[in-house]
């Protein structure tokens, strides 16, 4: 079995909309990629792909707010982590959108 580099575990992302209303756009989002492999993200329009790529990078700007779940990268869990922290240590080296 290769190495597992990224790994989401019940990933919950949610617009908050101006009325104050939840929108989430991703919804217990769960995956792995393995070291050598690439993993293709598929959907309709507005069904939360980029939402989900901009999650795992840590691009948490309102209206998107983390709201649960784990992100691992590289054996990381980066889901606690202040945002501004992952932008520098991880964005552009390990992951890109």
């Amino acid at each position: 079995m290769s190495r597992v580099i990224v790994e989401v575990k019940e990933l919950t992302t949610k617009y908050i909309t101006r009325y104050k209303e939840d929108i989430y756009a991703v919804d217990h989002v769960s995956l792995k990629v393995e070291e050598g492999k690439s993993l293709g993200i598929a959907g309709e329009s507005g069904c939360g792909k980029s939402t989900l790529a901009l999650s795992l990078m840590g691009y948490y700007f309102p209206p998107l707010y983390y709201t649960s779940g784990e992100i691992i990268i590289d054996g990381r869990n980066i889901s606690g982590m202040d945002p501004d922290d992952v932008r520098r240590s991880i964005l552009g080296t390990e992951i890109a959108y």
